[in-house]
């Protein structure tokens, strides 16, 4: 993760593919000066997610197989941003660990 100030706003965007067909998948989470809030705000998304009672007993495999099917994606818009925070990584460590740890974190 790079620790930087950038010039231009930072926009969070979740995509939600559980979202009416009649509306945007793409919701607004918000808007950010520093990259780190920015990544803090995905975070927060994917760890809301995991704390969910149809996540609590999944680990591995089998919770990340069952995020990538149903939970949201977030994602930082913004200059040269894109690659400052990926979800499947972070879904990954926390697969890891457990959702468990998620509640934790919150």
């Amino acid at each position: 993760m790079h620790a930087m100030n950038s010039s231009k706003p930072l926009s969070v965007e979740v995509f939600d593919h559980n979202h009416p067909l009649d509306k945007s998948a793409w919701i607004q989470i918000g808007d950010y000066e520093v990259l780190a809030d920015a990544v803090d705000a995905c975070r927060r998304v994917i760890d809301r997610v995991l704390c969910k009672p149809r996540y609590s007993t999944l680990a591995g495999h089998a919770l990340m197989q069952e995020y990538l099917n149903y939970g949201p994606v977030p994602c930082i818009r913004g200059a040269d941003n894109l690659d400052a925070f990926d979800p499947y990584e972070y879904l990954e460590s926390k697969a890891k660990l457990g959702a468990n740890s998620a509640m934790k974190i919150i």
